[in-house]
C-alpha cells in the first residue's frame, strides 16, 4: 500500500535532517538525522545493495541502493521491503537507541497488518504497537512545538486507524493500493473497442463479477488451474517436489545419515536416496536447496533455501541442504510378503539449523530483528512442516549483551504470516518500568 512510501518518506527525511527546518528551529539539535553524514549515507545505501542477493525470488523485486536510487524511480514495494523488512536491522547502532526503538514497534505493527489472513489477538498487538508507535513518535520528533507541527503528515494518524479499518473492511490487502492497480491493469487489457472505451471497460468489470460471483457459489466449474511440469510428485496438501533429482540413489554420510537416522528411529535401516532439489509451498513460494543454489555464484543466485519451519510447536528457521524421498517399510507389514502396498515414502528435507533469535535483542527491536547464527546442527524433517520461504540476511551486531559476532538476521516475506516468536511486545511495558530508560527519556 502506499502508506508504505508515505511513511518512508516521512522518517527518511527526518533521519537525513531534509525536512523543513523553521527559523526558530536548529536542524542541528537533531539527534535523529544521523544521515546528514554522507559517508554513512552512503555505506547503508550499499549495504541494502549488498543484502539483495539473500531475498528470495518468491520476494520479487529487491531494493536497489537506496543512497543512489531514492530520487530515481524508487518503487513502493522497494520501500517497504527495506523500511519494514531489512531496515531495523541495518539501522541497529545507527540509528539512537531510543528512536530506533520507537521506530520497530511501527515496523512490526504494519508487518502485522500486511498478512493476508489476521487474528484478533494480532489485531490487539497491531493497535498497542501502533498506537504507542504514534504517541512516541510525536513526543520524540514533534515535542509538541509549533514550528515542527509539519513533522505530523496525515500518514502518521492513518496508522491508528488500520486495526478500526480492518475491522470493518477485512485486511487490507483486499483493498490496498496494490490490488486495485492490478485489477484496473487487468480491465484495461481486456478493451476490445477503442473507440468507445469507458463502456467496454464497465462491461469487462459487470464480467468479472458475475464470473466471479458464480465460481465462488460452484467452484467445480473453475478449470483455470495448471498442470504440475513433468517429473514433479505431488505429496498433497498444496506441497509438490520439483526437479532437478539425482540420478543415481546412494547412501548418505556424516551428519545427513544421523539426521536421516534420527528421523527414521532405530528399528529402520537407512535407505539409499536420491536428492530433489526444489519444493513448491502450498503459498506458491518455491523453496530450494543449497545441492544446487551453490553450484552458481552468489551474484547469479536470488537465495531461496532459508526456510520457516514448526518443530515441537515452535517456529525454527534453516537451511535447506536437499530434499528427498525414504522408502520405508509399513510398520505392520506381511514379512512374507513382497507386495509393494508393503512400502511407501516419507518426503523429508535435510536441514542445517539457524539458532534461536537472540532473546534480548527480540525484545527491544518488538520481534522486527530476529538475529541468528549459523548453527552445526543438522536436521531431518518432514517436507509438510515447512511453512514459508525466508530471507536470513548476514550482519555483525553488537548484541545487548556486548558481543559482536556474525550473525544472520531474518526477513519474511510481506503478506504472509508473522512469525509469533514468543516475546513480549514492548508496547505493554509500563512507561515508569525502570527496565526501560527510554521510555524514562521520553516523560
Amino acid at each position: 500500500m502506499h502508506l508504505a512510501a508515505n511513511l518512508s518518506d516521512l522518517l527518511l527525511s527526518l533521519w537525513r535532517g531534509t525536512l523543513d527546518c523553521g527559523p526558530s528551529d536548529n536542524v542541528e539539535t537533531w539527534d535523529w538525522a544521523v544521515f546528514r553524514d554522507e559517508g554513512t549515507w552512503t555505506i547503508h545505501g550499499a549495504a541494502v545493495e549488498n543484502a539483495g542477493p539473500y531475498l528470495p525470488t518468491s520476494f520479487d523485486r529487491k531494493p536497489r541502493n537506496i543512497s543512489e536510487k531514492l530520487n530515481t524511480g524508487y518503487k513502493t514495494w522497494e520501500f517497504q521491503l527495506y523500511m519494514f523488512g531489512l531496515a531495523p536491522a541495518l539501522l541497529y547502532d545507527i540509528l539512537p537507541r531510543k528512536y530506533w526503538s520507537n521506530y520497530c514497534q511501527l515496523v512490526r505493527g504494519f508487518q502485522l497488518m500486511c498478512q493476508y489472513r489476521i487474528t484478533a489477538q494480532e489485531l490487539v498487538h497491531a493497535q498497542a504497537l501502533l498506537c504507542c508507535w504514534e504517541r512516541d513518535f510525536e513526543l520524540l520528533y514533534y515535542r509538541r512545538r509549533e514550528d515542527r507541527i509539519h513533522f505530523i503528515r496525515p500518514c502518521v494518524h492513518q496508522t491508528n486507524h488500520l486495526v478500526s479499518e480492518t475491522v470493518r473492511k477485512g485486511p487490507s490487502i483486499c483493498y490496498a493500493q496494490w490490488t486495485m492497480e492490478r485489477t484496473i491493469g487487468n480491465l484495461g487489457q481486456e478493451i476490445r473497442q477503442p473507440s468507445n472505451p469507458f463502456a467496454n471497460l464497465s462491461q469487462e468489470g459487470v464480467r468479472r463479477c458475475r464470473i466471479n460471483t458464480l465460481l465462488s457459489i460452484m467452484p467445480e466449474l473453475d478449470n483455470s488451474h495448471q498442470g504440475l511440469p513433468n517429473g514433479s510428485v505431488d505429496l498433497g496438501d498444496g506441497y509438490v517436489l520439483l526437479r532437478k533429482r539425482e540420478r543415481y540413489a546412494k547412501l548418505p554420510d556424516g551428519a545427513d545419515a544421523q539426521a536421516i537416522a534420527n528421523f527414521l528411529g532405530a528399528r529402520r535401516m537407512l535407505p539409499r536416496i536420491k536428492k530433489w532439489a526444489r519444493l513448491l509451498l502450498p503459498n506458491k513460494q518455491v523453496a530450494r536447496s543449497a545441492w544446487r543454489e551453490t553450484t552458481k555464484a552468489r551474484e547469479q543466485v536470488r537465495m531461496s533455501r532459508n526456510v520457516k519451519f514448526k518443530v515441537a510447536g515452535q517456529f525454527r528457521f534453516g537451511e535447506v541442504q536437499y530434499f528427498t524421498r525414504l522408502a520405508v517399510e509399513v510398520d505392520d507389514a506381511n514379512e512374507d510378503s513382497d507386495n509393494e502396498d508393503n512400502w511407501h515414502f516419507l518426503d523429508i528435507a535435510v536441514i542445517q539449523m539457524y539458532s534461536l533469535p537472540d532473546e534480548a535483542l527480540l525484545q527491544l527491536s518488538s520481534q522486527t530483528v530476529a538475529s541468528c547464527t549459523h548453527s552445526e546442527q543438522v536436521l531431518a524433517i518432514d517436507v509438510k512442516d515447512i511453512v514459508s520461504v525466508i530471507a536470513m540476511v548476514p550482519h555483525k551486531p553488537t548484541l545487548p549483551s556486548g558481543l559482536t559476532e556474525e550473525h544472520f538476521f531474518m526477513i519474511e516475506k510481506p503478506g504472509l504470516d508473522v512469525s509469533d516468536l514468543g516475546v513480549r511486545y514492548s508496547a505493554y511495558h509500563d512507561e515508569d518500568d525502570e527496565d526501560n530508560p527510554d521510555d524514562a527519556r521520553i516523560e
